[in-house]
């Protein structure tokens, strides 16, 4: 028996007893593509409103903002051709207008030039875990939704709803503190938010 093929067969020997997992080592990574649920803001011109109960805008006075610049980042660089608006424009108006949570979504985004209204609604937010609030590890629950601006006084053209938990596997390691939880949910979410916007490439597990 040669030295190569002695070889051969005991990576072979190898293989077999390592199973599926051993042999996954020498394939390509697997993936699939996964489809917009809403193509449709692409090229477009767009508005970001995020609505906050009352109880957690004055724990985070900054929260409408925040979430909406992260998911401007998000959108801007992965949704071809989207542009939007400034949000700290529209946290100004919020903050200015006492009456602005009863204004038509597509009229507010009409003030803003936009073609779109991207609607975040927090209903989750959080830094700690709800049964363990010792615990860092971020949730972010939002009902979404996008109103044309082209037809005031209609029905949102999409809705979902986002849930985010960072980290997903477990409480934040030791020495974590709140802010840093906080972005990185926030981040996070925004991925999960601007994913039901663009087709993407995801791994098959």
């Amino acid at each position: 028996m040669t030295m190569r093929l002695a070889g051969l067969m005991l990576l072979a020997a190898a293989l077999c007893a390592g199973g599926c997992r051993a042999l996954a080592l020498f394939l390509p990574e697997q993936t699939k593509l996964v489809k917009a649920e809403y193509p449709y803001l692409a090229g477009k011109r767009v508005c970001i409103v995020v609505r906050v109960p009352d109880e957690l805008l004055f724990e985070y006075p900054n929260v409408q903002w925040e979430v909406a610049d992260h998911a401007r980042l998000a959108l801007e660089s992965t949704v071809r051709g989207v542009s939007v608006t400034d949000p700290k424009k529209i946290v100004d108006f919020q903050r200015s207008d006492p009456d602005w949570e009863q204004m038509d979504p597509a009229l507010l985004g009409q003030r803003f030039d936009a073609e779109r209204v991207l609607e975040i609604d927090l209903t989750q937010y959080t830094t700690r875990e709800p049964e363990s609030p010792h615990l860092y590890r971020g949730h972010i629950s939002a009902a979404v939704r996008v109103y044309n601006t082209e037809y005031p006084d209609s029905q949102h053209a999409y809705q979902s709803d986002v849930h985010t938990t960072y980290p997903p596997d477990g409480p934040g390691q030791y020495g974590t503190n709140d802010r840093a939880i906080r972005g990185a949910t926030m981040q996070a979410f925004s991925q999960d938010l601007a994913a039901k916007f663009y087709d993407r490439q995801v791994t098959v597990r």
